[in-house]
């Protein structure tokens, strides 16, 4: 007998990941939190590389989001 891979046997104690949708809006917008981090610590550091990546983390999120309104 087979299971699906987000269904566990009976009487099971193992853990499932979420898969839904809210998990993924969730880790998008604390990756969005993070880039912003990113670049005023870059900013008010004086470090290229901090702002490289802070500008680069928001750039990503604001494609998923772009993606998702198209969808």
């Amino acid at each position: 007998m087979r299971y699906r891979e987000t269904e566990l046997p009976p009487g099971s104690t193992e853990y499932v990941a979420p898969t839904t949708d809210a998990f993924v809006e969730l880790t998008v917008g604390l990756t969005l939190v993070i880039g912003v981090l990113l670049l005023v610590a870059g900013v008010y550091g004086k470090q290229r590389w901090l702002g490289f990546w802070g500008v680069t983390t928001l750039i990503a999120c604001a494609v998923y989001y772009v993606w998702v309104a198209l969808h």
